[in-house]
C-alpha cells in the first residue's frame, strides 16, 4: 500500500482524527505517539475476527502455507495470511491505515512518501504467562525495529545505521492491563544500540525509571514509533487473558525494505 498524494478523506464518523502536531512532536520527542480512538472499530473487529480463526486453526495442528511465515517463536503471521480466514484482500486488511489524519502523521515523520509493505506486516498472538502455548514460544524483548535487515558485529562498536522505517501497532483486544501490552523507552534513540546492550537490568540503569512507560489501550486505540525506539512485550504473572494485535511497517516509498 502506498500513501496517497494528498490528506485522505476518512469515511469512519464514529472515530476521531489523529492531531498530527501533537502526534509528531511526541514522535520527535519520545520517540512513540499515542493514539486515542482513531482507528476504526468495525475494521478492527473484522481483522480480529480472522485473527482468532487463524490462530485458532494453527492452534489445532493445521498449518498455514509457508509463504504466510508462522513464526512459532513470536507467535506471529504475516496480516496477508488473515485473507484466508475471513478477510476479503489488501483493501480489508489495510483499512485502519485511512484513520483521519494517519496519512499525514507519517508524511510527517518519513519525510516523504511512504509505503506500507505487507511482507513486513504482522498479526501476532501474546499469550499471558499462564497460558503460554510452550518452550518454543517467547516474549519479545527489548529491541529496536530500525535492526531490521541489520546485520551486528559479535561485539559492539561503530554507529551501525538503522533501516527506514516507521512501526503503527494496533491491538485488536484491550491490552496493558488484563493482557499483554507494549512497554517502551520514551526516549527518541538516533543510533541501534548493541545486542549486547539489550539486557532489562542495563536498561533501567543506562535510562531514568520515568521513561519506562506500559500504556493500556482499548479497541481503536494504537501506537505509532520510529525505528530507534525501544520498546518490548509488556506482561504480568497475574493477567488473565491473551492479546491479538496488528502491526504495519512503513517505509519511505523510495525504498525497498531487505527483510532478514
Amino acid at each position: 500500500m502506498t500513501g496517497p498524494k494528498g490528506p485522505r478523506r476518512c469515511v469512519f464518523c464514529h472515530t476521531n482524527e489523529v492531531v498530527t502536531g501533537d502526534s509528531a512532536t511526541q514522535l520527535r520527542e519520545q520517540g512513540v505517539a499515542l493514539l486515542r480512538d482513531v482507528f476504526p472499530k468495525d475494521s478492527l473487529t473484522k481483522l480480529k475476527e480472522a485473527a482468532a480463526r487463524c490462530f485458532e486453526a494453527i492452534g489445532t495442528g493445521r498449518s498455514v502455507p509457508e509463504r504466510y511465515r508462522f513464526n512459532r517463536f513470536s507467535h506471529s503471521v504475516l496480516l496477508t495470511a488473515l485473507t484466508g480466514f475471513g478477510c476479503g484482500g489488501p483493501e480489508e486488511l489495510v483499512a485502519p491505515l485511512s484513520a483521519a489524519g494517519l496519512y499525514q502523521l507519517f508524511l510527517d515523520a518519513m519525510g516523504c512518501e511512504w509505503t506500507c509493505s505487507m511482507e513486513q506486516s504482522w498479526v501476532r498472538k501474546k499469550f499471558t504467562p499462564l497460558q503460554a502455548p510452550g518452550p518454543q514460544y517467547y516474549l519479545q524483548n527489548w529491541h529496536q525495529d530500525g535492526a531490521l535487515g541489520v546485520r551486528f558485529p559479535a561485539e559492539s562498536g561503530p554507529v551501525i545505521p538503522m533501516t527506514p522505517l516507521l512501526t503503527c501497532w494496533i491491538p485488536l483486544d484491550a491490552c496493558g492491563r488484563d493482557s499483554p501490552g507494549l512497554e517502551f523507552v520514551r526516549r527518541r534513540q538516533a543510533a541501534l544500540l548493541h545486542f549486547t546492550e539489550l539486557d532489562d537490568c542495563a536498561l533501567r540503569q543506562r535510562f531514568p525509571p520515568q521513561e519506562f512507560w506500559a500504556p493500556v489501550l482499548e479497541l481503536g486505540d494504537g501506537l505509532v514509533f520510529l525505528n530507534g525506539t525501544l520498546h518490548r512485550t509488556y506482561t504480568r504473572p497475574e493477567m488473565p487473558y491473551n492479546r491479538l494485535s496488528v502491526e504495519y511497517r512503513i517505509f519511505p516509498q523510495r525504498v525497498s525494505p531487505n527483510a532478514s
